[in-house]
């Protein structure tokens, strides 16, 4: 059993480092798709949580090295055409990028729920939706089938994060 956490970005790493706190404190594996990892460090993620990174992935991508050739030729035409265009053509990228290097390497069928963590994760989503049907995804979190099991007692627990306390909108009422 496990749970992947797609988020392109940091801003909303309080509420994914508490998800990924609350699930592995239940014993269940998390996984996060990200682009890279250090910034995750430095939101206190828990070093438990496997993340697969797409960062070298997508600078590998002929767009993405097409972007650099265009910078190096012509500064100010990368700012004013090639930065837009590319900025439309990322989600393409990432998901290619995230079909090569995660979605061989990950048993989706032991994947119990896929989270979006942020709007520029929902294109991954969508695809992995797409090819697994019957995998559960949504925005947030749906802690229900975790409620019953028992977190770990304090004493047996590795350190927990500041992260622990679900944030906003993952709080149940």
């Amino acid at each position: 059993m496990s749970v992947l956490l797609v988020a392109i970005g940091t801003t909303r790493a309080r509420a994914v480092c508490g998800s990924a706190d609350f699930l592995l404190a239940r014993g269940v594996d998390v996984g996060l798709v990200t682009v890279e990892s250090e910034p995750w460090r430095r939101e206190g993620l828990d070093p438990r949580v496997t993340l697969y990174t797409l960062q070298a992935g997508e600078e590998r991508h002929p767009l993405a090295r097409t972007g650099r050739m265009v910078r190096r030729v012509s500064g100010p035409l990368y700012t004013k055409v090639y930065s837009k265009v590319y900025r439309l053509l990322r989600p393409y990228v990432m998901w290619r990028v995230t079909r090569k290097q995660v979605v061989r390497r990950l048993d989706l069928s032991a994947v119990e729920q896929l989270v979006i963590c942020d709007s520029h994760a929902i294109p991954i989503g969508w695809h992995l939706a797409k090819r697994h049907p019957g995998l559960t995804v949504g925005f947030e979190l749906d802690r229900a089938p975790y409620a019953d099991r028992a977190a770990a007692p304090a004493g047996a627990a590795p350190e927990v994060s500041p992260h622990t306390a679900p944030s906003g909108i993952d709080v149940d009422a």
